[in-house]
């Protein structure tokens, strides 16, 4: 059965956010619901995989078909259509996750702004220890008590050790020294010195988990012979907006439920054919 707001103690939850960097939040989405998601996603993947032989940064494609780039060795960046199976309300507009994010931001302004995916494939190695956000570069030395920006991420696949599930440096999110900041630091850093412990998060399929982008977070390796895909949905205060990247038809808009309108306001107008 569906997790209803009325199963969760948000006070709890919030607690978990604020002080681990994230929060888990098992029995959201129906598996058939994943089930169909991930039949479309497959596509994408491979055909952003026919096309990129080389590491690069820069996505490319339609995003109908398969727009995204090979970041790493066997693991690839894909930013997901706004369209169907893809576009479910029922995952961006999920009461628990809209409520949780109402009391975390005490406000209602805030915007979905990006949908992308992280898959690691078979023989991909370990990410660098990093931030999904520049927050401590673009602002230095000032530590937000609520953070503008966060990610809400869900599996398409039970996640761990053997295909590659996230790896978490809990309460790590206040830690905003600009001169320890950098991608390949934290690595040099966090195999030297006493931390906290790490977090495995293995997720059972249909679980959506939430990310304070600050928190020190990294991907494993895919030891299984299949694709281990993660989509995220970013949401944003609508006065920090990090990414802008959600497109779609204004038919498609027009279509949306009223809260839905006002959480893709920014999107881009595109005509698709």
């Amino acid at each position: 059965m569906a997790l209803t707001c009325a199963d969760v103690d948000f006070e709890l939850k919030l607690a978990e956010f604020k002080i681990n960097g994230y929060t888990v939040f098992e029995d959201m989405i129906p598996l058939e619901t994943i089930d169909r998601i991930r039949a479309a996603f497959l596509t994408l993947l491979e055909n952003v995989q026919n096309r990129h032989r080389e590491v690069t940064s820069v996505e490319t494609g339609d995003v109908r078909t398969g727009k995204g780039c090979l970041a790493t060795t066997n693991r690839y960046t894909v930013t997901i259509p706004w369209a169907a199976p893809f576009s479910d309300p029922a995952i961006y507009e999920h009461p628990v996750i809209l409520e949780f994010l109402d009391r975390y931001w005490q406000a209602a302004n805030y915007l979905v702004t990006c949908y992308h995916s992280n898959t690691p494939c078979s023989g991909s190695a370990f990410q660098v220890w990093h931030r999904d956000t520049n927050l401590a570069a673009e602002i230095p030395h000032v530590c937000f008590e609520t953070v503008p920006a966060l990610g809400v991420k869900f599996p398409l696949v039970d996640t761990s050790e053997e295909n590659g599930s996230f790896e978490v440096l809990p309460a790590t999110q206040y830690l905003v020294d600009p001169a320890i900041e950098g991608r390949q630091k934290y690595d040099d850093i966090l195999s030297q010195g006493d931390f906290p412990s790490i977090h495995r998060l293995n997720l059972k399929k249909g679980s959506m988990w939430i990310q304070d982008p600050r928190t020190l977070h990294r991907g494993t390796p895919n030891r299984s012979p299949d694709p281990r895909p993660e989509l995220v949905v970013c949401y944003c205060r609508d006065w920090y907006v990090a990414h802008d990247d959600v497109q779609m038809p204004q038919a498609a808009y027009e279509s949306l439920s009223e809260k839905g309108k006002q959480l893709l306001r920014r999107y881009e107008r595109v005509e698709w054919t």
